[in-house]
């Protein structure tokens, strides 16, 4: 094989495997088959011969230099990059709707606490309210009202107690859940 068809052959398998450097590659090879045929006094074809296949030398080539084979074709990248810029106001709106959805979503879910948490906090204020006032109507009103009074008042402090209980669940249960489904984003993030 001449020196002119083994270059052209390794640019075309250079091109094919989409290394960034070929003509820097090309000019090597060039020079190096020249430098080996004047040192060692052999013909080119000798050299290229013991070059081997230039497929077999892309091959070598990706494996040790492999961040400059590591991009996309330029025609490629430019579409990729047009589809972006052109399609950023839908995909940046749907995106953004995602996100808020997400976030509206969390914070809903973060109401059921809460909002056993301040039915807890009412019903104590309840019995906490209503047991004077019971004493107070059983003396001033009547024991009959002032009974019933005192009812409604243990029954405030007995909702109190199970509301507490669900509150201090539902906030155990949503922390967990929470730290694992963030736990579980950020796994997906750190991989990407």
């Amino acid at each position: 094989m001449k020196k002119s068809e083994f270059l052209k052959q390794l640019r075309l398998s250079l091109k094919r495997a989409h290394i960034v450097d070929r003509r820097r590659y090309l000019q090597d090879y060039d020079e190096l088959i020249s430098d080996e045929s004047e040192a060692k006094s052999i013909s080119e074809d000798e050299v290229i011969k013991s070059l081997g296949d230039p497929d077999h030398i892309v091959e070598n080539i990706i494996t040790e230099d492999q961040p400059k084979t590591a991009h996309l074709a330029t025609g490629v990248m430019i579409l990729i990059v047009l589809a972006l810029i052109l399609g950023s106001p839908l995909w940046c709106s749907i995106l953004l709707l995602g996100l808020g959805l997400l976030l509206l979503g969390y914070c809903l879910i973060w109401l059921v606490p809460a909002g056993l948490t301040f039915g807890t906090l009412l019903a104590l204020v309840l019995g906490s309210f209503g047991l004077p006032a019971a004493i107070i109507a059983m003396f001033r009103v009547g024991p009959g009202i002032g009974f019933s009074e005192l009812g409604f008042s243990l029954a405030a402090f007995g909702i109190t107690l199970l509301l507490a209980k669900l509150s201090w669940w539902s906030v155990k249960y949503f922390a967990v859940v929470s730290a694992q489904s963030y736990h579980f984003i950020s796994a997906k993030f750190r991989r990407a």
